[in-house]
């Protein structure tokens, strides 16, 4: 998709269609009571605009267009622009209106237009109270996202991409402000999407070594430094918990390390970034139910967002020192594979005793978040560690104590732009909508959850 910014007047903006935002200025009847009170709409463009406001009046007064959250309203040959058409997307209230609901306000018309093959459009740069940048970066993450095709192996696969996207500032905004915004936002954007890539990949096209040589293609690519270590390397570091998971499949597991060294930067701090990469999680001995199972592939979504923040990084350049550390591998039951009841020894000398097979995450990110051998060669400790599990606390049990704040891993990380970058990558933007809510750390207590580490 290529993408564009320019400075113009909104209704001379020739294109198939011109998207703008409408917001829900409205209050609740007697003031403010939610018992049964039905509440009032009062929907306004989120930009003013004489020739905007004018083409969607009537659309306004007859209620059509009413302001809610990720509604759209379509207008062709709209009065007074000359654009084809006039798309109007709802942003929910006013009041609550940020850069999260316009991102998702973008994505909608994104998807909204891809089925009815309209291949440009121009959005309209609406008001945020964050600034003009903030709003640039919300409306170009939310496209890109939007026009991610997830059909790589469907036979008769229709080619619906977005082929051009404009934004339209008006004429005296900081064009070169929001350039650099734009430009920050395709390499977010971007990297989701990379990332989006590989989780969708079926386990038989994304195998522990498959996902370790994109993660090393990338990094040729963008210009970090990687090492991949495979079985011999793993025993070597005494990365005993991390092999025992590994030892029942007939894939070997890779240790991907990524390192991210810009000039002028500081010795310290570094951030480290560890992601669990289990390319296919049956349970083990521990079988998981056969129901479902498929998605297990998507088991590896941790590592693969750490792969792609370390691509984001590359391609941002911060002044800091990070690295990124994957553990790939498939856990599977075989006459090789751990039983419950054995005793391992991680990396950090802490016994473990496998009750349950299935808790293989916690394991794998146990000898990735300790690397101690790692990081004594690179004569410096990571000073925040940040992680992609599923569970903290079980992980944290059985690994050395790094660093880490909380419910935020980087409240204390002075570059705003890893802070935008990862907490996305928290939130779960690079899963498929559908598994979004399985992999979150807020929705414990889910089948998959119930041991998966």
């Amino acid at each position: 998709m290529e993408i564009r910014l320019i400075a113009a007047s909104f209704a001379d903006v020739e294109t198939e269609c011109l998207v703008a935002i409408a917001l829900d200025h409205g209050a609740l009847n007697n003031g403010g009571a939610t018992n049964g009170t039905k509440q009032k709409t009062e929907p306004k463009l989120a930009v003013k605009d004489a020739a905007l406001e004018k083409a969607v009046a009537d659309l306004i007064t007859s209620g059509e267009i009413t302001g809610k959250g990720f509604e759209a309203v379509l207008l062709h040959r709209p009065q007074g622009l000359k654009a084809a058409r006039l798309l109007v997307i709802g942003g929910g209230k006013a009041k609550s209106f940020s850069s999260v609901e316009l991102r998702k306000a973008a994505g909608t018309a994104i998807r909204y237009l891809k089925p009815k093959m309209i291949k440009s459009c121009a959005f309209v740069l609406p008001d945020l109270s964050t600034g003009a940048e903030d709003s640039m970066r919300s409306v170009v993450e939310g496209a890109l996202v939007a026009d991610f095709d997830p059909d790589t192996y469907r036979s008769e696969r229709k080619d619906l991409r977005m082929k051009e996207v404009t934004v339209v500032a008006t004429p005296g905004a900081d064009q070169s402000a929001l350039q650099r915004a734009l430009d920050q936002a395709r390499v977010v954007g971007d990297s989701q999407n990379f990332t989006r890539e590989l989780v969708n990949e079926p386990s038989n096209r994304m195998t522990p070594t498959m996902l370790a040589d994109r993660a090393k293609k990338m990094c040729d690519t963008v210009g970090l430094k990687c090492e991949l270590m495979g079985p011999d390397k793993i025993k070597e570091l005494k990365m005993g918990a991390f092999w025992s998971v590994a030892q029942g499949s007939e894939e070997e597991p890779r240790l991907i390390v990524m390192r991210y060294e810009p000039q002028g930067a500081l010795e310290k701090p570094v951030l480290g970034l560890v992601g669990k990469g289990v390319t296919f999680d049956t349970g083990g001995i521990s079988i998981k139910p056969a129901d479902g199972m498929e998605k297990m592939k998507y088991d590896m979504a941790g590592g693969a967002a750490m792969i792609g923040a370390m691509r984001a990084i590359a391609m941002l350049k911060p002044k800091v020192k990070v690295i990124g550390i994957v553990c790939a591998t498939e856990n599977m039951p075989s006459g090789k594979a751990q039983k419950p009841g054995d005793v391992q020894i991680a990396m950090s000398g802490k016994s473990i005793e496998i009750i349950n097979t299935d808790a293989e995450g916690r394991l794998v990110l146990a000898d990735g978040l300790h690397c101690r051998g790692l990081r004594q060669r690179r004569r410096c400790l990571p000073a925040l560690l940040a992680s992609a599990p599923t569970l903290w606390r079980k992980i944290l049990a059985s690994a050395a104590r790094p660093r880490i704040s909380g419910d935020d891993p980087l409240q204390h990380c002075r570059h705003r732009k890893l802070r935008r970058t990862f907490r996305r990558s928290q939130h779960g933007s690079h899963l498929p909508q559908g598994i979004r809510r399985r992999y979150s750390l807020a929705a414990p207590g889910h089948r998959w959850h119930s041991m998966d580490g």
